[in-house]
């Protein structure tokens, strides 16, 4: 991908007329929305986006986002490292019952006039492909995931009515009757 930046806007009426291709970088920190979600803003969003009409005479905007993100570990706590790459298929419409009216199959992007955003429209993208839960994959954090879950001791050789007997002072002898079962 080029290393050019993107512009802060593309012009609708011109990009589908002549058929525009762009490819370019954006800073992370522009994009409000993932900087907010991310534990540093630092890095480059790389996208590769083209405007095209297609036969039903549908504004496409089509291509892809992708970005190295620094995400919170749900587990531990410390920054882990995400590669976010999300493709972007898009129908521009002008309000929201169009978008309505739009078929499921596409995703519409509204916008009432004639510029096209695109720190909005990657941003949505990558909001999009961003993980809902982070967590290292490999490292400490991911090797101390298993939970044991022990029997209250001296119930282990017990039967069924026994064990719930021996629990009822547990708040969670319910429980353990139906692991039983």
């Amino acid at each position: 991908m080029s290393e050019a930046p993107l512009p802060a806007y593309v012009d609708a009426r011109k990009a589908f007329a002549q058929k525009l291709s762009i490819a370019g970088q954006i800073e992370l920190r522009k994009l409000e929305r993932v900087a907010a979600c991310t534990a540093e803003a630092d890095g480059k969003v790389n996208a590769e986006l083209s405007f095209s009409t297609d036969s039903a005479g549908r504004r496409r905007i089509r291509g892809e986002v992708s970005a190295r993100l620094t995400l919170v570990c749900q587990r531990c706590l410390e920054p882990v490292a995400e590669e976010i790459r999300e493709t972007v298929d898009l129908v521009l419409v002008p309000d929201e019952a169009a978008a309505e009216a739009l078929s499921t199959e596409f995703d519409p992007w509204i916008t009432e006039d004639h510029r096209i955003f695109l720190a909005d429209l990657l941003d949505e993208q990558l909001l999009l492909g961003m993980p809902i839960v982070s967590y290292h994959k490999d490292g400490p954090c991911s090797e101390n995931t298993r939970v044991e879950v022990k029997a209250e001791p001296g119930t282990e050789n017990l039967g069924k009515e026994e064990a719930a007997e021996a629990d009822s002072s547990n708040p969670f002898a319910v429980l353990a009757k139906l692991k039983l079962d």
